[in-house]
């Protein structure tokens, strides 16, 4: 019973970490309507970075900003060359998908070969434990769960409360009558890019802190709690990526008390599939509620 109690207590840490990087996705899809399979690769560049920095005697906290601005960058490159190339060529919406996979098999293989099929291990401290009942947390985990906190305020508060994000939800909804308002969409959709890559950075580096390892699989394999949070929470809505977060951290951490870590990643293909055969037409209608890839 006490290991079930406390696996909740990890399935709000893990919650935390898959809802960071569903905001990214949900934000970056919701807008551009490009399902970026290469999500959970650029996640993994986010990673390494981060361990990079830490073995250089660099704090694990501006690892954590280094790994961020790696995704943030290494994003709005593919953004602005990769995916507006073939949307330029009239690339369809699930034609596209496709270009995503192979560029994420790219950025798989090529971290592989860079970091020869390693796995490398962090040594960050993770700090005192805090005993909240019969759950146990330390100072890293809170710091995590903290900053996924502070992320999702920021950027409800930047949606909903600046031009900027005023701007974005109008293009979210119809890219053409917002650029014949005069609204600048080049800016916006860079501005996405940038944002949606950092949290997929910050996503990969607070897993790899969480974990303390890093490999070249560590994104890929998280990739399908990060789709099953923004598909169940709902595209583009970042309160729906935080609640469904809960949801499959939770069921994920209690699968993994029951049968061990390895399950853990079973669980989350097996939420994802629930949640297509449940919601069949949730990504096919927030894909074609637009004719068009915003990027």
């Amino acid at each position: 019973m006490h290991l079930f109690v406390q696996s909740l207590g990890f399935g709000v840490v893990t919650a935390s970490i898959i809802a960071i990087g569903a905001m990214g996705f949900t934000l970056q899809f919701g807008l551009t309507n490009v399902l970026n399979l290469s999500f959970g690769s650029l996640m993994t560049v986010g990673g390494f970075v981060a361990y990079l920095a830490e073995s250089a005697g660099i704090n694990v906290w501006i690892g954590l900003v280094l790994g961020g601005l790696a995704g943030a960058a290494s994003t709005l490159i593919i953004g602005k060359t990769i995916f507006k190339v073939y949307a330029r060529r009239g690339t369809r919406l699930f034609e596209m998908v496709m270009v995503t996979l192979a560029l994420a098999l790219i950025i798989e293989y090529a971290v592989d070969a860079i970091s020869r099929d390693q796995i490398y291990q962090l040594t960050f401290p993770q700090g005192a434990t805090f005993n909240i009942g019969a759950i146990s947390i330390t100072a890293a985990q809170l710091a995590i769960v903290i900053i996924g906190i502070g992320i999702f305020i920021a950027l409800e508060a930047m949606l909903k409360l600046t031009r900027l994000g005023k701007a974005l939800r109008a293009m979210a909804v119809d890219p053409s009558l917002a650029r014949s308002c005069g609204i600048p969409t080049d800016r916006i959709i860079n501005t996405t890019w940038l944002v949606s890559g950092f949290l997929c950075g910050v996503a990969g580096v607070v897993f790899v802190i969480n974990a303390l390892s890093v490999d070249s699989y560590t994104g890929t394999l998280f990739l399908p709690s990060v789709l099953a949070a923004a598909i169940l929470g709902g595209v583009g809505s970042p309160g729906g990526a935080i609640v469904a977060s809960l949801v499959l951290g939770v069921v994920t951490e209690l699968v993994a008390a029951a049968g061990g870590s390895a399950y853990s990643t079973v669980a989350a293909f097996g939420v994802l599939v629930v949640v297509l055969l449940s919601r069949p037409s949730g990504v096919l209608t927030a894909a074609s509620r637009k004719v068009e890839l915003t990027v």
